[in-house]
């Protein structure tokens, strides 16, 4: 899914921490920061810097799919739901202002 994409730097769920998954990354150029598995017997470096802006990035999308129209994907145009997409993340912008935003 992530081939072709130009990216430095991976952020994954634990549950895509696999070793295989890890050397594919590594062979583009890719750098993974995904927190060990517990009981891992070798855990790999990975910044939590890193980790927690994914977290906020799932966060958004969890708040995009809260609206009906994206998530169903009721719009019959592209052009249309891309312009209730950018509604939406602007309504969920204003919102996270409005009750003060965390850096």
């Amino acid at each position: 899914l992530a081939s072709g994409i130009p990216a430095c730097d991976v952020a994954l769920d634990r549950g895509y921490i696999s070793a295989p998954l890890r050397a594919a990354f590594a062979a583009e150029g890719c750098t993974v920061h995904t927190p060990p598995k517990r009981g891992m017997v070798d855990p790999p470096a990975w910044d939590p810097v890193l980790y927690a802006r994914r977290h906020r990035v799932e966060n958004l999308f969890s708040r995009l799919k809260d609206f009906a129209r994206i998530t169903l994907r009721r719009d019959k145009t592209r052009r249309s739901w891309m312009g209730f997409a950018h509604l939406a993340a602007t309504m969920i912008n204003l919102r996270t202002t409005e009750f003060g935003h965390r850096p």
